[in-house]
């Protein structure tokens, strides 16, 4: 494995002579992704601030997609916004304010993006009727996952990612995009269903400059909840208005590969209005998705973003069912099957309050890399329900922060108690003599499986050499107990983060973490190389 780091280390080196010089210092992409949290790169975050909102730009039209939680010079951290489809390389914009930036904490993802999240894979797009001129761009990464531990054997996975969007090739009105990813286990025989993954693939042809029609597999931005689809779309603009359509299959649910028998076919109308303040945007989907020629599901999707009064934003999606079977016979019913709602309101500039209701049903990964319990535990017990959360800053150097979730049990499950959770944080930047940034948090979860979880956490954060190199440290003090255990399970959980600017889009991350339990030590470490172009 290090020589095969060392030599992409020298290939990307060379390769990045050849890169474009991104234009713009408040558009950011996606570098990493946890469960929580969504880490993104700027060339310099001049101007953003802990609570703001960053932007997914989907036909000229910005779309909350992240709050801004913490940064440092080059990077935010941010939690995301409704049901807003992200991926690595997913490119986001900001809206800098004109007044000094305060260095505050950063977090470094220690886990990989899981399959489902890689396969939305969405690129930034400028309005198409302005823009025809030829243009390139992508990145090449390769990831090293090593898992250790004095009880179980270690083993490393390798996963190669490659993504690249061609537009206007040659200047014509065609333009294609690929999002591939290749992993294997070291020692393993090599199987290529289950190591090539091809998430993105797809050819776009203007038939104007206003209406599309893309081919292959693509996952599109105004239904990205039914993930990728094979086949063909048709997409028109007219005014304010965005109409498409599709007919084609979905990926093959064991190993993401072509399934003919799993036809698709749908249609999508969306709005979107603006004014000086904000924006406005509504889709609303049909689709009957379909098992052997036999229909397999038939929905509807509604999706609303609206931020066009000051200080206050809005996202909600709403999914109905229309089939089902009632007393073993097939029937067409109108049954809400998935509800997100989020409201956030800036009354200050130092004050930002947000609350959410979650009642999507579970996702299930095909593929996941979280590397400890604590955090598998608590996404798993958190995601659903309400929530109301706090960002305060009551000094250029000071920011508070806080969430508490409640999440009620079903009404027809009287076993089931109520699941609360609760997260509180205090971030110092520009520490006095080691101009640093210290963040201090607490943790706390009871649920139905969980008779109670807290979390303490202190890590510092440091940018060296005019930011070109981020480096973290971090501590956890976990202690768990299931209801059904008769002791609680105690961890110390040690981890640091190196993030390096080789050059300008040449950069290289290393995190590692240590997890100490009384009858066991286990650890992970999660290297990044990866090249711009």
């Amino acid at each position: 494995m290090r020589a095969i780091i060392i030599f992409l280390f020298i290939l990307l080196t060379t390769l990045n002579s050849f890169g474009q010089t991104n234009t713009g210092n408040l558009k950011g992409s996606v570098s990493y992704m946890s469960s929580q949290n969504i880490y993104v790169k700027f060339e310099n975050t001049s101007g953003i601030h802990v609570g703001d909102t960053l932007f997914l730009v989907q036909n000229d039209v910005k779309v909350p997609a992240l709050i801004v939680k913490s940064l440092s010079s080059i990077s935010c951290v941010g939690t995301p916004i409704g049901s807003v489809s992200l991926s690595l390389s997913t490119a986001l914009v900001a809206n800098a304010k004109p007044e000094n930036k305060q260095i505050e904490n950063i977090e470094e993802s220690k886990y990989a993006t899981s399959v489902n999240d890689l396969a939305i894979h969405t690129a930034f797009k400028e309005k198409k009727a302005k823009e025809t001129r030829e243009r390139f761009d992508g990145r090449l990464s390769v990831n090293s996952y090593t898992n250790v531990s004095d009880v179980f054997p270690s083993n490393e996975r390798l996963r190669y990612n490659l993504s690249f969007n061609a537009n206007h090739i040659s200047n014509s009105k065609l333009s294609a995009e690929t999002y591939i990813t290749f992993t294997h286990k070291l020692g393993d025989t090599i199987k290529i269903n289950n190591s090539l993954k091809v998430y993105s693939l797809a050819l776009t042809y203007d038939l104007s400059k206003t209406a599309f029609i893309h081919f292959g597999r693509k996952i599109y931005n105004n239904m990205a909840n039914i993930g990728a689809v094979d086949g063909l779309e048709f997409e028109k603009v007219s005014n304010d208005f965005t109409f498409g359509a599709l007919v084609g299959s979905r990926p093959d649910f064991l190993d993401y590969s072509f399934n003919p028998i799993l036809l698709q076919y749908g249609a999508f109308v969306s709005h979107s209005t603006k004014n000086e303040i904000g924006n406005m945007q509504t889709s609303l989907a049909f689709f009957n998705q379909m098992n052997n020629f036999k229909t397999d599901r038939r929905f509807a999707y509604l999706q609303h973003t609206n931020s066009l009064f000051k200080n206050f934003s809005f996202f909600g999606s709403l999914e109905f069912d229309l089939y089902g079977m009632v007393n073993n016979q097939l029937s067409s019913t109108l049954n809400l099957t998935s509800t997100y709602l989020s409201l956030r309101y800036r009354p200050l500039n130092e004050l930002s309050l947000s609350l959410s209701y979650d009642a999507r049903k579970n996702i299930y990964y095909f593929e996941s890399f979280k590397l400890n319990k604590l955090d598998s535990i608590y996404d798993k017990e958190t995601r659903q329900g309400a929530r109301l959360q706090v960002f305060y800053r009551p000094l250029n150097n000071i920011v508070w922060g806080g969430n508490i979730g409640y999440r009620s049990p079903e009404l027809s499950d009287t076993t089931r108690t109520p699941a609360l959770n609760g997260n509180a944080f205090v971030t110092i930047s520009q520490v006095p003599f080691i101009n640093a940034s210290a963040t201090i948090s607490a943790t706390t979860l009871t649920s139905f499986n969980i008779k109670n979880m807290t979390v303490y956490q202190i890590s510092l954060m440091r940018d060296f050499f005019k930011g070109n190199v981020n480096v973290e440290v971090e501590y956890r003090l976990g202690n768990y107990q299931y209801k059904n255990a008769s002791s609680s399970i105690l961890q110390n959980i040690a981890a640091m983060n190196i993030f390096w600017r080789i050059a300008k889009k040449t950069a290289f991350s290393v995190n590692l973490e240590a997890t100490f339990e009384k009858n066991s030590n286990y650890g992970s470490i999660f290297i990044n190389l990866s090249q711009r172009f």
